[in-house]
């Protein structure tokens, strides 16, 4: 006979008939905020801003009617931040990492993404066993922003997820925009004994 295994095919007669087959399967991945699609549950606003700092934070319709972005904007003095967290604890079980897709309107920036244990965390203190990655010198063509990518994958449980702009100048205009955030599922098998 002839078996179809994740779109391959074979002849289990070309094969030793003691053959075991072993499935694997991966989550899907779980989007939570993307351009050009309607909000997601969970919704994200800001979180935490630098003392003496003018961060805000927007999530909704972009003056061209149709995109929706999540924006870090005008911190105010060198090393000032502003963070932005899901309203939401979001079940990270299954997941592998984080994925999220910014670009700047200033290339010295940095950018972070991970998970905080309350929405009064900062990233970059890895309070409460969070994790997190940043990015330094975020590009500034939006046709080809930068994709951040953090590991999860020894995490599982409710966790907040969050985003945060390092802003190394003083007080300007600029600002990051995030055009999605994912988690990327992961994958199971026999072997992590996952079936």
């Amino acid at each position: 006979t002839t078996k179809t295994i994740t779109g391959k095919t074979f002849n289990m007669s070309e094969c030793n008939s003691n053959l075991t087959v072993y499935p694997t399967w991966r989550k899907n991945d779980r989007r939570l905020f993307q351009t050009n699609a309607l909000p997601f549950n969970p919704t994200f606003s800001q979180t935490l801003v630098d003392v003496g700092g003018t961060g805000t934070c927007y999530n909704g319709v972009a003056p061209d009617g149709n995109r929706y972005y999540i924006q870090l904007s005008n911190p105010q003095g060198s090393l000032s931040r502003v963070q932005m967290s899901s309203d939401t604890p979001i079940d990270i079980t299954d997941y592998d990492a984080l994925s999220m897709n910014t670009w700047c309107t200033n290339s010295n920036t940095t950018m972070m993404l991970g998970i905080t244990y309350n929405r009064t965390s900062w990233l970059h203190t890895q309070n409460y066993g969070g994790v997190y990655v940043q990015k330094s010198s975020i590009t500034t063509d939006p046709m080809n922003s930068e994709v951040i990518k953090c590991d999860i994958s020894e995490r599982s449980g409710n966790w907040y997820i969050s985003t945060q702009r390092l802003y190394n100048s003083g007080f300007d205009a600029n600002y990051c925009n995030v055009n999605y955030i994912f988690l990327l599922g992961t994958t199971y098998s026999y072997t992590n004994r996952g079936v």
